[in-house]
Parts: structure tokens; sequence; C-alpha cells
């Protein structure tokens, strides 16, 4: 086992670097804007331009499918709930709907709106689903978009919506150019209240969440910043920047951060502090970490389609296991860096024989954190050593003697 797990150490150190410049396309020469993936791992891309269409693909983005086509107005955003439902922005047409996985679809109309363009759309909790339009602010339904009963933010042109994966209660809504008010909002009520208008200048496109309390947005406000919060969106400050103006943001199993736009697609290993190129340059929109793969929606008559190319070794391991469930899930330790103690998290969706190995950088095993039997479940355990060296360390979680996934922490004295 001990080589196992240094092969896998290395590869999750050198992957980004062996795989970062071949990139595939497919849908070659549409313009693409938006990504999703539902909890089946169903793909959906969304097209702009000349064709304005809808694509599934359920092989992990090797094969499409079109599941609408003839479209009157881009698809910029599409999203997925627990239910199977699919929402798909509609612009000047409402929102579509489809409640068998893209195999039919209805249109809610632009006047459950107040006629106003549909920008943006994100379920949340429970048969919540909130939908972004240009001018109009914001509208929520309770009901799985039967009814869109409650606008807020009226005025606002809002672009995005986030849902904390963490606590659904709290939601984003990152509002852009129209009347002034760029910048982001927040909700700490599933979207019935709001803050006033923070960052006000820089607005929101694309953001991700590392933790609980740590988020990084983007946009393609002037100077391109990266605003960063450690205190649950309630402040935020100018991490790094960007060269061009960005409209997707994604992060992975590694809590690498991706982002897409002008200039193509840029990765941050630090959790936001500078970003490189990732060997795409082709004008983008929308990106997508799954399992092993990073999706990007292009634009461009040559260029336009999705695009995917291979995350890391380490996530392309632990998917390729057929007889392993994919709702295991090992979470990234928090806080991390840390210099006392650390949380890790972890799912099962069955009963097992668990184990979960402290390993330093030359793979040589450190702790035993778990090793016992297991019901399904969720699980949590502190881990807190006054003998450790400050360093890199990695935690990895088997399954009835099966890999299942690895994340990295650093500890500092």
């Amino acid at each position: 086992m001990k080589k196992s797990v240094y092969i896998i150490i290395l590869l999750l150190l050198f992957s980004g670097c062996l795989f970062s410049q071949t990139w595939v396309q497919r849908l070659n020469g549409i313009s693409m804007w938006s990504l999703a993936v539902d909890l089946q791992g169903n793909l959906y891309a969304g097209a702009s331009g000349t064709v304005k269409s809808i694509y599934k693909s359920t092989n992990g983005g090797e094969n499409w499918v079109e599941v609408f086509s003839s479209g009157t107005a881009n698809i910029i955003y599409i999203a997925c709930d627990s239910n199977n439902n699919v929402f798909a922005s509609y612009g000047s047409s409402g929102v579509l709907k489809s409640t068998n996985g893209g195999i039919n679809w209805t249109v809610i109309p632009p006047a459950t709106f107040n006629s106003n363009t549909v920008n943006s759309v994100k379920c949340g909790k429970n048969n919540y689903v909130y939908v972004g339009t240009t001018l109009g602010g914001i509208f929520v339904s309770t009901d799985g978009g039967e009814t869109f009963p409650y606008n807020y933010l009226s005025g606002s042109n809002i672009v995005s919506i986030y849902v904390d994966k963490y606590n659904s209660d709290i939601v984003y809504a990152g509002a852009s150019a129209g009347t002034g008010n760029n910048g982001i909002y927040r909700s700490s009520n599933a979207g019935f209240n709001w803050s006033e208008l923070m960052n006000s200048g820089a607005n929101c496109w694309g953001m991700v969440q590392f933790n609980p309390n740590e988020l990084l947005y983007v946009g393609t406000s002037s100077g391109y910043p990266v605003y960063k919060s450690t205190n649950s969106g309630l402040n935020w400050f100018i991490a790094s920047s960007l060269p061009g103006a960005m409209r997707g943001a994604t992060i992975n199993q590694s809590q690498f951060v991706y982002t897409s736009g002008n200039g193509g697609v840029y990765r941050s290993t630090n959790s936001g502090l500078s970003f490189s190129n990732f060997g795409f340059t082709f004008s983008s929109n929308h990106c997508l970490a799954y399992q092993n793969k990073v999706f990007v929606a292009a634009s461009g008559t040559s260029s336009g389609g999705v695009w995917f190319t291979l995350d890391t070794l380490v996530s392309n391991i632990s998917n390729s296991n057929s007889g392993i469930i994919d709702n295991y899930f090992l979470y990234q330790n928090y806080p991390n860096p840390f210099n006392n103690s650390t949380i890790i998290r972890y799912e099962l969706p069955k009963s097992g024989n668990v184990n979960i190995i402290l390993y330093d950088i030359s793979g040589k095993e450190v702790f035993t954190l778990v090793d016992e039997f297991k019901r399904d479940g969720i699980y949590e355990l502190k881990f807190q050593s006054d003998n450790l060296s400050s360093g890199v360390y990695f935690y990895i979680l088997y399954i009835d003697n099966k890999f299942i996934d690895t994340k990295r922490m650093v500890y500092l004295k």
C-alpha cells in the first residue's frame, strides 16, 4: 500500500503540469455559454448566438445530444435541483423548465417576471428556485418553479446567483451594470431579506466556496479584481486580480479554483491569491469542475463549443473505481492551513470498513485517523497533534480497502 500511496501523492503534485495543455473540443463551432450537472451526473450545456439550444451528455462530456432546439433567446444559465428538474434562463422569453431530465421543456412566461429579461437561475434548498433579471431584481419560488410570488432588489440587474453549499439559507446575488448597482447582495434567510449592496463598483459573475467561511468571486469590472471573504460573505477584500473579464468560476475536489472569460481559463492553487493560464486562451464563459475534468463553454465560430481537459490524476483514480458509489465524499479539512486542530468531514452512502490515514509528502504513513466499521451517514473528526512538523500532508479515505479520495492539508506551528 505504501508504494501506491506514494504514487498517488506524486500524481497529485504533478498532474496539473502533465495535463493542463490538453483540451478536447465538443459541439465544435457552436458558441456556448452555460454549463451545469445534475445529481445523476448528466451534463447540460446552453448555447448563445446563432444557435440557441440546450445539449445533454450522459457520459462525462464525450458525446452530446440536443435536447432543446430552435430557441428564441440565449441560454445563459442552467440549474438543476434534487427532484430531477432542470431550469434554464431564457432571456426575454422567460425561463425554461424540464421535469424529466431534459426530455421535454415548458416555458415559464416572461410575465411571471414582470416582463423583465431573465439573466440567471439557481436552485436552492428543497423546491426553492431563484431567478435574476435585468432591472427587475430577483424572483423567488418555493414550489419548484410553479409560481414566483416573491420579488426583491427591484431595479437591480442580477447576473448571477449563488447558494451557500454549507447553509442553503444564505444566498448571494451578483449585480452588474444597468443602474450603477455593481456589487453583491447577501441574504441569510433564503432570499426574503437582503443586505445593502457590498463592493459597489465590482460586479459578480462567478463565485466559489472553500469552506463555511471562505468564499471568492470574480467578475467583469475594470481592473478585474478577485474578491475574497473569510467571514461567510459579510466582508470582502481584494485577494488578487486577473488579466481580463471573467464570467465563470468553479472549484475542484482539491480546492483548486478555475475561472473563465476573456483570455481563456485561469487556475489558482493557493485559494485565489494568484492565477495562471491553464492552457486555454479562447474567449470563454462558464466553467465547471466535475469528477476528473474541467469543462469550459467557449464562444467563437471555430473555437466555440464545450471543451474539457483532465483535472488531476488523483481525481481520475478516485472516479475510476467502478465498484465505488459516487456518493462517498471526503471534504477538505477546515481550517486549512491549521496550527492547532482541524475538522475532517466525510459521507458514507452505505456501511463499510473505514480507514482514513494521514501521510507526509514523501508518502510515509504518519497517523491512522479512523480504522473501524461505520454505518452510512455523515461523520466529522477533530484532528489535533502537537507532534507534527510544519508542512504539507495528505489524508486518504479508504472504504473496504478501496481508495476513495485524497485531500491535501497544511500544518503550521
